[in-house]
């Protein structure tokens, strides 16, 4: 698939995606055992709600009604699969750490151990963490001070499920 191809998928879902008040977060097209899947990928552009089932499905039918009507995608018959980022999404910019303060996130630093914190604040360059302690099993669990996390030091990061 060119890139010109993927343009033109994209000048057609996302006008649909915008209009809906939604951020297209991925668009590709993949072709597994014979099977072409084109894969949509939304999220809300703000804010720290989930967007719901119901939502997404109303989306995806104006999704593919504007794809079958300007045809972009070239080639064989293809499944549509509009989705979600998921629970444990990968924070790879500044948008998915604000979609996600309050929740637990494991950051990986560049250097240093990998650790999970209470995600308290998110910024265009940083965010604000809290990290916790419990000495022994059982203990109460001591909050340490919040602290600073920038970005470019942060070679991974991931929202963890709490249970």
């Amino acid at each position: 698939m060119s890139s010109a191809d993927i343009t033109a998928i994209r000048n057609s879902v996302e006008p649909v995606v915008t209009t809906e008040g939604l951020f297209l977060e991925e668009l590709d097209l993949v072709q597994q055992a014979g099977q072409r899947t084109l894969r949509i990928v939304l999220d809300l552009p703000d804010g720290t709600d989930a967007l719901n089932l119901d939502r997404l499905a109303e989306v995806s039918r104006a999704i593919s009604a504007a794809l079958d009507e300007h045809d972009p995608v070239p080639g064989p018959p293809y499944e549509l699969e509009v989705s979600t980022p998921g629970a444990t999404r990968e924070l790879e910019n500044p948008r998915h750490w604000k979609r996600n303060v309050g929740r637990l996130v494991r950051i990986r630093p560049a250097e240093g151990e990998r650790y999970t914190a209470r995600l308290l604040e998110a910024h265009d360059d940083h965010a604000v963490v809290q990290r916790w302690h419990q000495p022994k099993k059982g203990m109460p669990i001591k909050y340490l001070d919040p602290e600073r996390v920038e970005y470019q030091h942060v070679r991974g990061a991931r929202v963890e499920v709490e249970i």
